[in-house]
């Protein structure tokens, strides 16, 4: 593997132990850097019986490390899995656990909750405390009670904002380590007022707790307050297990929060030999997460860390850099006065001339930007751009990066109406992993409706098909379903007229009738679960598909045995829980395999998915005052309008109220202040979004969706003042 260091990486590779920060910039070779170094220690430095740690947030990281560190080992001579452990931070605590299960009254067959499960159960005992603190729930509201939305958004209150905010919060309690019933008792003797809003949060937790411990499970907050608790409460079993590793290194580390970093420095024992590598201007988890950038930057100003910097990146061309530069720059100045600092004082660096990855070199000036008028203009440019660059088959790779998943689907619903493809990086607004054994479910369990077995037709036999469709809506016209597929006399040829056997297509036309004639006979004999076996290999599914019609028969599997009277159709009737559960086991199978842009494709992500990746062009749509916040009058998706003015952001107020309660320290301006990191992690979202490009840029904005008015975000017009500037200087010098 041709190796060759860059300013930055070379002093990284030179750690032989102690405390390493690396901020990195985009681009900048972060995992090649750090599995290189993994392989020279295990290589000079490691005794058989210990190993490197590395803990990343990702399954597709995980694969990654593996893969490259066995490449630098192999190259050394050494066996590819020797001296080191890749690990996502819930499956170390998993292990953590596993080793010691008694500690925490666990047995060794204890199972995690599904996200979906456990969202469902938080849900039902929100209704519960509801309905029996309706007139509490309504102290919250900020509306009269004769409004004509009261009722509207009273519903919206208890069946999808309350129970979100209660999940988020049941986080944040085990991430503080805190327990339910402590908690309430807390809360009983403060000094709150009666209507607080951390109340009915600590009360359905302690509930959901209770509820946990009867059933004998653990979510994935628990793996890591309970594994962090062992270390704390026994410091012989924390010896223990730190004694396995020699060395401790962590990845994406602005992504930490305060129990992770807890872990990682029990883990790295005695000596700290600990390097946490990461890029605080990419933090932007914190407004869905527990993770909090300033640890990171707080680690990287100690006194005995040492830090080596790496800002040399090859990813983008010099005009891409000099814009992610100027918002830098553009920050800094911007938020001077205000409390929060979006983006460190840091600056990405082209390569050396003599650089084996130089920077692309595109020919002219590749960055534009465009404001329209409405929404519905700016989609249409998009997608017909985007699948311009991609038809263009000059191997180069095109993206469209959007705020929100349903942007996703209006640009992809653009795309097909073009006749074009699309693929999705990490996005859940298309859910299509099921969609072949769904069509035929539905079918299998009402037969008798001519729309399923159109439906079937369209989407398992005919989609390049027309002729296919055509005969089977010329034959219904004058015969129903089961006529067609069950007739009297038995399915042949000679139940269909001689001028409509001449047809084009007539002969696959029928094969495909016997094939679903016997489906409809394998649903009468094999269980369900079987059943979705025996479709999946008739229909001819692989890999991931294959996987995930395996799954979906387990799910099926595990509902028969707690119902096991239940038909097809029952089962069925659940497909849209067991979805949630499917999707989960899709984005991880997604991740393990990685994933690998089609030039021939456009590429649709939000642009938190798209961290990590990077394409030849970009698009970033949708940058009004709505998505990418600036003042604290602008609109903020978080905030609950119709609540009281003291809790409209319910989740800050609830982090105040607690740290109130735990520290008797006062926030003043909860509101403000959570307004102040919202805007700074939508600068640094933005930011993330510029450098995925390499060669070739366009922003965008619009003025109107529908009859709403919007405001183009005020960073959009700071850059597009830039790019206008370099544009015309580049125009000058040529």
């Amino acid at each position: 593997m041709d190796f060759k260091p860059r300013p930055g990486q070379k002093e990284v590779l030179e750690y032989r132990g102690g405390q390493l920060a690396v901020p990195a910039v985009p681009g900048a070779g972060k995992t090649t850097v750090l599995a290189h170094l993994a392989a020279e220690l295990i290589a000079s430095e490691l005794n058989n019986d210990q190993k490197i740690l590395i803990v990343t947030y990702m399954n597709s990281a995980v694969a990654n490390f593996r893969k490259r560190i066995g490449d630098f080992l192999a190259e050394k001579g050494l066996p590819r899995s020797r001296g080191y452990s890749v690990k996502t931070l819930h499956s170390l605590a998993l292990g953590i656990i596993k080793e010691k299960p008694e500690a925490r009254l666990i047995n060794q067959d204890f199972k995690l909750i599904e996200s979906a499960r456990r969202y469902r159960w938080i849900k039902d005992l929100c209704r519960k405390w509801a309905g029996e603190n309706s007139s509490l729930l309504q102290q919250f509201f900020n509306l009269e009670k004769n409004s004509y939305h009261f009722d509207k958004y009273l519903k919206k209150w208890k069946e999808e904002d309350f129970p979100q905010f209660v999940a988020s919060m049941i986080s944040y309690f085990k991430l503080k380590l805190l327990e339910g019933e402590e908690l309430k008792n807390m809360l009983r003797y403060s000094n709150l007022k009666s209507a607080n809003i951390l109340t009915p949060a600590a009360e359905v937790f302690a509930e959901y707790e209770f509820r946990m411990a009867q059933e004998g499970l653990l979510d994935f907050d628990d793996l890591v307050q309970q594994s962090l608790k062992m270390l704390k409460e026994d410091t012989d079993f924390a010896e223990r297990i730190a004694s396995q590793y020699a060395y401790v290194f962590e990845d994406e580390a602005q992504d930490s929060n305060q129990a992770q970093e807890e872990m990682l420095y029990f883990l790295a024992g005695e000596n700290n030999n600990l390097v946490r590598v990461g890029d605080s201007n990419q933090a932007i988890t914190g407004t869905f997460t527990l993770s909090d950038p300033e640890i990171f930057r707080s680690y990287c100003k100690r006194e005995d860390v040492r830090v080596e910097t790496m800002d040399v990146s090859s990813r983008s061309s010099q005009d891409i850099i000099d814009l992610a530069n100027f918002l830098v720059d553009w920050s800094q100045e911007e938020f001077s006065e205000r409390e929060v600092e979006p983006l460190e004082l840091k600056y990405i660096q082209p390569t050396s001339a003599d650089d084996p990855a130089p920077n692309p070199e595109p020919e002219g000036y590749r960055i534009g930007t465009r404001a329209f008028k409405n929404w519905k203009t700016e989609k249409k440019f998009i997608a017909r751009q985007a699948l311009r660059k991609a038809r263009e088959n000059n191997k180069e790779t095109t993206a469209v990066l959007m705020p929100t998943g349903w942007q996703l689907e209006a640009i992809a619903r653009e795309i097909n109406a073009l006749g074009g493809e699309f693929q999705l990086a990490g996005s859940s607004s298309k859910d299509d992993f099921l969609t072949e054994l769904e069509v035929i479910l539905k079918f299998l369990t009402s037969p008798a409706s001519a729309d399923n077995l159109k439906l079937l037709f369209v989407e398992i036999f005919g989609r390049e098909k027309p002729e296919l469709i055509q005969l089977l809506e010329d034959i219904l016209e004058k015969k129903e379903n089961q006529e067609l597929i069950f007739p009297l006399s038995g399915l042949n040829r000679d139940n269909f007229e001689p001028e409509f056997r001449n047809k084009e297509g007539f002969e696959e036309f029928f094969k495909i009738l016997m094939q679903i004639q016997g489906w409809l006979e394998a649903s009468m004999e094999l269980p369900p679960d079987e059943l979705v076996l025996f479709l999946a290999e008739r229909i001819e599914l692989t890999g991931k598909k294959l996987a995930l019609a395996q799954n979906l028969a387990l799910e099926f599997g595990r509902l028969l045995k707690e119902n096991p009277a239940w038909r097809l159709d029952q089962l069925t009737a659940e497909l849209p829980e067991i979805r949630n559960k499917i999707k989960q086991f899709a984005e991880t199978l997604t991740e393990m395999e990685g994933f690998e842009a089609k030039p021939d494709q456009v590429t649709l992500s939000t642009l938190h998915k798209a961290k990590g990746m990077e394409w030849d062009t970009v698009f970033i749509g949708s940058m009004t005052s709505s998505h990418f916040q600036h003042d604290n009058d602008d609109y903020f998706m978080g905030e609950k309008f119709y609540l009281n003015e003291e809790i409209k952001n319910p989740k800050a107020s609830a982090k105040a109220e607690l740290e109130y309660v735990l520290n008797e320290k006062k926030e003043k301006n909860v509101d403000f202040k959570a307004r102040q990191e919202t805007i700074a992690e939508r600068v640094r979202l933005l930011y993330v979004g510029i450098t995925r490009a390499c060669q070739n840029l366009f922003l965008s904005t619009h003025q109107k969706v529908d009859n709403w008015d919007k405001e183009p975000a005020f960073v959009f017009t700071s850059l597009e003042k830039f790019i206008r500037e370099n544009k015309k200087q580049n125009r000058e010098e040529k």
